[in-house]
């Protein structure tokens, strides 16, 4: 479920004690962008454990920057 899941938005990461930390398990990358490139407090506290393909993404991670900086500049 964590592959689809947005798993640092407050609904699915709880209230937990800011000293915890989530690590994920899973075979290939999560789906969902913001988990697996850190999105805000909560995505400093996951730790994605993959077969290596997430380290190469870095056009990925460049354009969901790019989109998350529109949305933000959008929303405020």
């Amino acid at each position: 479920m964590g592959a689809i899941l947005d798993l640092p938005s407050p609904e699915w990461f709880g209230e937990y004690d800011p000293q915890v930390t989530v690590h994920i398990i899973d075979s290939s990358r999560p789906q969902n962008m913001a988990t697996l490139f850190g999105a805000g407090e909560n995505g400093d506290r996951i730790i994605i454990w993959d077969d290596g393909g997430a380290e190469k993404l870095e056009e990925e991670r460049k354009a969901w920057e790019a989109i998350m900086v529109s949305l933000f500049c959008f929303w405020f």
